[in-house]
């Protein structure tokens, strides 16, 4: 073999060798970020439904990127699994729960519907935000344990992706 022919295989296999090695870095990456999750009990329904798999971005429960509105997950302490609840307030915000309807800081949420056992009035400390399931009724949350520590918070659903017909982006 030539030393032509002994260049061009290296160059060849130098080039398969740093493609392996990139793509082991991006799906280490997108390992390490992001996060597929089944969703289990129907707390949520009907914006993720049991048995429903969803993207949770790591990222996001690292940097505080999640604000009202935002379905996180957060490790469930006393309840021994994971749980995906919706964020409603944030630290600094006050929280009114009164005759079914959620207000934060005063204005009702957009996130007011559903059934609310009781009345809840609370202001919400820094670093903490309050949760609450979509199917109230079915759910176990901010209401009985109290507000989440954000730390506690591993991610954002950003993406459900089974079933495939109800493919959304949250």
């Amino acid at each position: 073999m030539s030393e032509d022919e002994v260049k061009k295989r290296r160059g060849v296999l130098g080039d398969w060798a740093r493609s392996i090695a990139e793509a082991a870095v991006i799906l280490a990456a997108l390992f390490v970020f992001f996060w597929p999750a089944r969703v289990k009990g129907v707390s949520m329904a009907p914006s993720v439904n049991d048995g429903d798999r969803v993207i949770i971005c790591r990222l996001a429960g690292y940097a505080g990127l999640y604000g009202r509105g935002d379905l996180v997950v957060f490790d469930g302490d006393a309840y021994s699994e994971n749980m995906i609840k919706r964020v409603i307030a944030v630290g600094g915000d006050t929280l009114r729960i009164s005759d079914g309807r959620v207000f934060v800081n005063g204005v009702e949420s957009e996130y007011s519907f559903g059934y609310t056992d009781g009345d809840v009035y609370e202001v919400i400390p820094e670093g903490y935000v309050f949760v609450m399931g979509d199917n109230r009724e079915k759910s176990v949350d901010s209401r009985v344990f109290g507000a989440v520590d954000t730390s506690d918070i591993y991610g954002r659903v950003i993406l459900r992706f089974f079933p495939f017909d109800e493919i959304e982006i949250f």
